[in-house]
């Protein structure tokens, strides 16, 4: 059971890292352990299971494997009343309505909605909690039009009170007059109300020079500050993230402030005038989970059958006579279904082949490489299918990440696909992005990245080429590619043919391709394929990747220039 006492501002599930991510893990579960304690034993089977899976996309097992699997579980899929542990392991209500996969923006929207501090699963000895923070945070989102990520975190977070709400939107509208007129150094006047925050909420620990964390060991104003406002940004992070999931809130597409989504408005309004402020209060446990494990003890605008039907009157949609809610429902999900599409249809067209939107798509990369929007992952597939979209010369292309109905990226590809798949006349691509680096770039792209180029390779009669885009590429993921595409491996379908550029050569091969007026795939094809074939000349890894950045100023020469 959390501990509240320690704790001076709101926190946020941090892990897994987008919730939608909790469906196979409680699937898997429910599954193989429903009826069992939930002990150590238990939770080490349930991890190896976990680890082992098609979904994980970990490589190397933790070291303290209970642990690992109290993380995955006692946190976003308990809090939210996903799940039960005691006495035995059991998928609850709204966990198997959850697992159906229907509506899921809608579950999400119930559960963190109903997420409150205190708890019985969050207890606190001081009356510092009381809030049902998600519901806070579209209430101050709606009262201030926006919110950037960075007043999340200096701000927000402190509203653990609901009567602190006044007090909280007060030095948001003070701290943006200031930025406002600031005439210094914008990062280093965010940064120093940062810091001025963080003393005044910790001024207690500060005074009695008690600057340890469980991050470190560290015993320093400067280290304690640092590991805060780390933490608060991580949190920060988490809210928005799982806030997206409810399709409630988006990002404007130039600023990238959070902002309540357009097609939303009604449905926030309707939260924010229906549902209680204060918290509930359980006299045990047993009425808290009666509570939480509901799937049908809160309103959304959508439960109204009369609502839905209006709705459809205005589309110019009759329902059958009968329909039941969910029918009405599936009909409202097509039609959102056929807006999103709209949109990203849109999108495409106004990219093709015309390059006017390529210092939109450059000055991105830089935003990316910068870390200046809310995801710097999303928005680095996001933007490279951008890139990939003007070059116009495929028969299809697909981003397999997600867009809201406003045609703002979501959430990243699911992890057993690529990010972007690209089909042409002669061949195919697919294209994985990431934002890692080092060791870790490795250690998590190294096998998922060749098992996808496999994958892809046996589902095609056409030759199957692999774009890998980073903002560097590391020497051991270097390597490692350097070697697959020299070497059989049966579980890839043999050699691989998997091409690393970083993101400085990227927008210089898309530059080119501008520069070039390209239009014929067969450039491109000989760009990938020429990538290959001069392993062979090489003599290690680093000779080829210099190989690879001298030909991208040459590709697309038989295209007029």
């Amino acid at each position: 059971m959390a501990n509240l006492n320690k704790s001076k501002t709101l926190f946020a599930f941090t892990s897994p890292r987008t919730i939608e991510k909790i469906i196979p893990e409680i699937r898997l579960l429910g599954e193989n352990f429903e009826g069992k304690q939930w002990n150590t034993q238990t939770q080490v089977t349930f991890f190896r299971n976990l680890f082992s899976s098609a979904f994980y996309e970990g490589k190397s097992m933790p070291s303290n494997i209970s642990f690992a699997a109290r993380d995955r579980i006692t946190r976003a899929p308990k809090s939210l009343g996903f799940v039960d542990l005691k006495p035995q392991i059991k998928v609850t209500e709204i966990g198997k309505v959850l697992l159906t996969e229907k509506r899921i923006n809608e579950t999400f929207t119930r559960q963190l909605l109903k997420f409150q501090l205190p708890s019985p699963y969050h207890k606190s000895s001081t009356d510092l909690f009381f809030v049902k923070p998600y519901l806070e945070f579209l209430r101050l989102l709606s009262d201030l039009d926006y919110l950037t990520k960075y007043e999340t975190a200096i701000f927000f977070l402190q509203l653990t009170h609901i009567n602190s709400f006044i007090e909280i939107r007060t030095k948001i509208k003070k701290f943006r007059g200031k930025l406002k007129t600031n005439t210094s150094n914008r990062k280093r006047f965010i940064d120093d109300c940062f810091n001025d925050e963080i003393r005044q909420l910790y001024k207690d620990e500060i005074g009695k020079n008690n600057f340890k964390t469980r991050e470190s060991d560290e015993l320093s104003l400067k280290k304690f500050i640092r590991t805060k406002k780390s933490n608060m940004l991580d949190y920060a992070d988490a809210f928005i993230r799982y806030m997206r999931a409810t399709s409630l809130i988006t990002y404007e597409s130039k600023t990238y402030r959070i902002i309540i989504a357009p097609f939303k408005k009604e449905e926030v309004c309707h939260i924010l005038n229906t549902i209680p402020r204060k918290p509930k209060i359980f006299t045990n446990e047993s009425k808290f989970k009666k509570y939480l494990f509901s799937a049908s003890n809160l309103s959304l605008l959508n439960d109204s059958a009369e609502r839905i039907s209006h709705r459809l009157k205005k589309l110019g949609i009759t329902c059958p006579a009968g329909m039941d809610i969910e029918g009405m429902k599936d009909i409202i999900e097509s039609e959102e279904k056929k807006i999103r599409d709209k949109n990203i249809d849109n999108t495409v067209k106004s990219l093709k082949n015309n390059y006017d939107d390529y210092e939109d798509v450059k000055s991105t990369f830089i935003q990316i490489t910068n870390r200046e929007v809310p995801d710097p992952s999303l928005y680095l597939e996001w933007n490279v299918w951008r890139a990939m979209t003007m070059l116009d010369d495929a028969v299809k292309i697909n981003g397999n990440f997600s867009f809201d109905l406003d045609g703002i990226p979501l959430s990243n590809a699911k992890g057993n696909v690529p990010d972007i798949e690209v089909e042409y006349e002669d061949f195919n691509l697919i294209v994985e992005v990431t934002m890692s680096s080092g060791n870790t770039q490795y250690n998590m792209e190294g096998e998922p990245v060749a098992r996808h180029f496999g994958m892809a390779q046996q589902k095609s009669d056409k030759k199957v080429f692999c774009l890998f885009v980073a903002p560097n590429i590391s020497n051991g993921a270097l390597a490692h590619f350097y070697n697959l595409n020299r070497m059989n491996t049966k579980a890839y379908g043999g050699k691989t043919r998997i091409v690393p550029i970083n993101l400085n050569q990227f927008i210089r091969f898309i530059e080119r391709a501008k520069l070039s007026n390209f239009c014929n795939q067969k450039d491109l094809y000989g760009f990938f394929d020429s990538a290959i074939q001069k392993i062979q000349d090489s003599e290690n890894e680093e000779l080829w990747f210099k190989s690879i950045d001298e030909s991208i100023s040459k590709w697309g020469s038989s295209a007029k220039l």
